[in-house]
């Protein structure tokens, strides 16, 4: 049997969504099969008041990519606990994990880079020379490294997946007077601007004034949310206000089973666990064909995708699913959540990790495994290239 992996994931972020949630997730699952896992972020942070519960927290300041305390603080840490793998997730975190690990010359832990996000690059520095691996969470992230110019061995693709049962942020869902019968619109995600909730309300408003029967729910919280209150205080809103509700971050599972689809604004995604999560509860989606949504919604096919940025052709889809006048395809709903449970997912990462940490051994972690030895041929080369005829 191997012996247990001890992990150190650092992140420096401020944020509560579904990052946050995935790190929590991926914890749980790799102690459940008896590795240590650490989580360093800053203090007062969701991410470490619920790491702290779970008793797998470490408060670290990461002010900025030259904090001496937080470099010394993470040096120790990879001393004192035997680190083998360590996770960076964000600019300052991922310049600070390098710097630490590669202090201890020989006996530093292997360095990963994870990336959640679709987002365009400041730089490729960091991802070039800050970590032995780069850990998107889609193919389509994976593509956008190796364009550019990462090595594609230095790249893997290992999709999220979703936990059983309740969220780790989970709070009683409140009654949100929604009355039976009625056909629920949801829509999940920290409110910012890329997440859409603005353009979809407007998209949304005609139906809604259309439809009594229509109810729109925006599931989460963000720095958007008093520009969402001050739209919907506006009086073109007052016939459909008391029918769009805000409950902020509250168990999604009760509000699943109100829901009649989710739809899906976000302007970029590189792999949007909700449309994981909304078809294992039977409710179909509707989203922009676009990044990482692509991917994850190919997993069930329960719903239908628009043109990107399209608003008013995603808000006209999304009302007509929610009334049960889409017509269904057959070979729709067909979806295995155990397929993409988090179990499976660190199936692949904990492979992953001890793929790296042999190749660490052997001396190999920075050369192209796929290399022929002594030649040029490659897995992408030209037939025969560097092989000597007889």
């Amino acid at each position: 049997m191997s012996e247990p992996l001890r992990i150190l994931h650092l992140d420096c972020t401020m944020g509560r969504g579904g990052q946050e949630l995935d790190h929590l997730s991926e914890a749980e699952a790799f102690r459940r099969r008896g590795h240590l896992y650490l989580i360093g972020a800053r203090p007062g942070t969701f991410l470490l008041e619920e790491a702290k519960k779970r008793g797998i927290g470490v408060a670290l300041p990461l002010r900025s990519n030259f904090d001496l305390p937080s470099f010394r603080a993470i040096r120790r840490l990879l001393q004192k606990e035997k680190i083998d793998v360590l996770v960076t997730t964000s600019y300052i975190d991922a310049v600070l994990g390098w710097f630490a690990a590669t202090s201890l010359g020989r006996d530093r832990p292997v360095v990963v880079r994870q990336r959640h996000l679709l987002n365009p690059l400041r730089g490729i520095l960091p991802f070039r020379r800050f970590c032995d691996a780069i850990v998107a969470v889609s193919d389509i992230a994976r593509f956008g490294y190796i364009e550019r110019k990462i090595p594609f061995w230095k790249v893997v693709a290992i999709p999220r997946g979703i936990p059983e049962g309740p969220s780790p942020q989970a709070l009683p869902a409140p009654p949100l007077g929604i009355p039976e019968g009625a056909r629920v619109i949801l829509q999940i995600g920290t409110f910012q601007r890329d997440k859409g909730q603005l353009p979809l309300l407007e998209a949304l408003r005609p139906h809604l004034a259309r439809h009594p029967e229509l109810h729109l729910v925006l599931l989460g919280e963000g720095p958007l949310r008093p520009n969402i209150e001050r739209r919907l205080s506006a009086e073109r809103f007052l016939p459909v206000r008391d029918r769009i509700h805000l409950p902020g971050f509250r168990e999604s599972g009760p509000i699943y089973a109100r829901s009649s689809v989710l739809v899906v604004s976000s302007f970029r995604e590189a792999y949007p666990l909700v449309i994981l999560e909304a078809f294992s509860r039977g409710v179909p989606v509707v989203g922009f064909r676009q990044g990482g949504v692509i991917e994850a919604f190919s997993r069930g096919k329960w719903g239908e995708l628009v043109s990107p940025w399209d608003f008013s052709l995603l808000a006209e889809r999304a009302a007509c699913w929610a009334l049960g006048k889409a017509e269904r395809r057959e070979g729709e709903g067909r979806f295995s959540a155990g397929a993409f449970s988090i179990d499976r997912a660190v199936d692949r990462t904990e492979a992953c990790y001890r793929w790296l940490l042999e190749r660490q051994i052997s001396g190999t972690l920075d050369r192209n495994p796929y290399e022929i030895p002594g030649g040029r041929g490659g897995p992408f080369g030209r037939s025969g290239e560097g092989i000597s005829a007889p």
